[in-house]
């Protein structure tokens, strides 16, 4: 009887000191979920307790934290985006407009001016209405693409010919920054599935990106291959490239708002953006690789099907 009463002694002992480390660790996980109620997402529960159970409870309730985790950076991102974007937005707008204003004030007010100084600022009045509208329109397009407010009509279209008539149409700015074409695209005419007006947008985007970024260099080239499946469209140059760390961050809109105001150019950073929203729409895809001073390339890809 004595031994009876020794062992519940000893398992009494064993549940209390049991409960005690069960409310110790409880109150250690209350403490660090109040902690990352408070915004400390960095917080993780130890695993010390031998009791399988509880273990696997903790090990959910850290998986949890960092999706948390990853959420909240997710939207902090997000609103940071939105707050530089709109910043952008009023920067872009209100550059052309002031100068502009500059300009047409010294036309009325300037009465020394000769009538070939007030032709020549009108005109630069002129062009900056231009660049302002441009500015504009893209907004308005990236603005319709995002609420899905586009009707595309898509037919079988001549892929080949939409490149060389491209090609074409920006020879002179290729001439004028001493920029070789080059070329690559089968002697037979390949078709695919897309919008016309489309695709002229996107080889547009494309093309005046990498004579904007790649003007270091000398080459720029249009290859186009193909598959039983899709058509592959590569614009590419030989400048200075894309750094390895960014290049993630190419088709958003805000990085190359930044790095066009870097470098001093007039875009509204949202060609790129377009291209993709575009090609996407179109039930393609599109890719970017860079060595820079050898090859950036841009590939998107249409359905031939």
């Amino acid at each position: 009887m004595k031994l009876l009463v020794y062992i519940l002694n000893i398992i009494v002992m064993f549940l209390i000191i049991l409960i005690v480390l069960l409310i110790k660790k409880i109150n250690y996980i209350s403490k660090t979920i109040d902690e990352v109620v408070q915004g400390n997402f960095n917080q993780r529960i130890r695993l010390q307790n031998h009791i399988k159970p509880l273990n696997t409870l903790c090990i959910k309730i850290n998986s949890l934290i960092m999706k948390m985790q990853k959420i909240f950076k997710k939207s902090k991102v997000n609103e940071d985006s939105i707050k530089k974007m709109i910043s952008n937005i009023s920067h872009d707008l209100r550059t052309p407009l002031t100068s502009m204003l500059g300009y047409i004030e010294l036309v009325l007010n300037d009465n020394t001016l000769s009538e070939e100084e007030k032709k020549e600022y009108i005109k630069i009045v002129y062009n900056k209405g231009n660049h302002l509208y441009s500015l504009m329109e893209e907004f308005f397009q990236v603005s319709k693409l995002d609420s899905k407010d586009v009707n595309f009509e898509i037919k079988k279209i001549n892929v080949s010919e939409i490149i060389r008539q491209n090609i074409i149409s920006f020879f002179n700015e290729l001439k004028k920054r001493n920029m070789e074409p080059q070329i690559n695209i089968p002697e037979e005419d390949i078709y695919a599935f897309g919008d016309e007006k489309a695709v002229n947008r996107i080889l547009s985007n494309l093309i005046n990106n990498s004579l904007k970024y790649g003007s270091e260099g000398t080459l720029i080239g249009v290859n186009l291959t193909y598959d039983k499946n899709n058509v592959f469209i590569s614009i590419w140059d030989n400048g200075a490239g894309i750094p390895k760390e960014e290049i993630d961050y190419v088709f958003d809109r805000l990085y190359t708002v930044e790095k066009s105001r870097k470098l001093n150019l007039k875009s509204s950073g949202l060609g790129l953006s377009i291209a993709k929203k575009l090609v996407e729409s179109l039930g393609g895809t599109i890719s970017v690789s860079s060595t820079p001073y050898e090859k950036t390339a841009f590939t998107f890809t249409l359905p031939i099907n």
